[in-house]
């Protein structure tokens, strides 16, 4: 990932795209302080947490910009939003979210709400950060309630 980012920044340098440039700096950091703390080199999945931890950082200056009638400055918040996005995967929709939350209770045989930590683990596992946790908790459990 930070090769991509390395890249990236040249990129940016030549195209003389001074707001991308920051932006990639400041992703590139984040990675190497990560990789640094904890004393070897990110893996994919660590990577991607760095750059979600990212996304939800600038959103939160976002809401707070937004109230505090802050226009021009949510406007660089959106676009820096927008950078990092582009190196994350797609999330799932609620649709996808939910063929995998029926595929998991029938591979696991849940059904009743005794289950729902179980499937919970499982689903977390196989589809890591792609899917909200809270829209994805909200399924399983309408779904094991009925």
């Amino acid at each position: 990932m930070i090769k991509k980012i390395s890249a990236d920044i040249k990129d940016a340098l030549l195209k003389k795209e001074k707001k991308r440039l920051n932006v990639l700096r400041y992703l590139k950091s984040a990675l190497k302080n990560k990789e640094i703390e904890l004393r070897k080199e990110l893996s994919e999945e660590e990577g991607m947490s760095v750059l979600q931890s990212q996304v939800k950082s600038r959103q939160q200056a976002l809401e707070l910009y937004i109230q505090g009638e802050r226009p021009e400055l949510a406007e660089i918040e959106k676009y820096e939003i927008e950078i990092i996005k582009s190196y994350l995967p797609e999330p799932l929709t609620e649709a996808e979210m939910e063929i995998e939350v029926e595929k998991m209770l029938s591979e696991l045989n849940a059904e009743s709400m005794k289950d729902m930590g179980r499937v919970m683990k499982a689903l977390s596992q196989k589809l890591g950060k792609r899917a909200n946790g809270k829209i994805l908790s909200n399924l399983v459990r309408t779904r094991l309630s009925t």
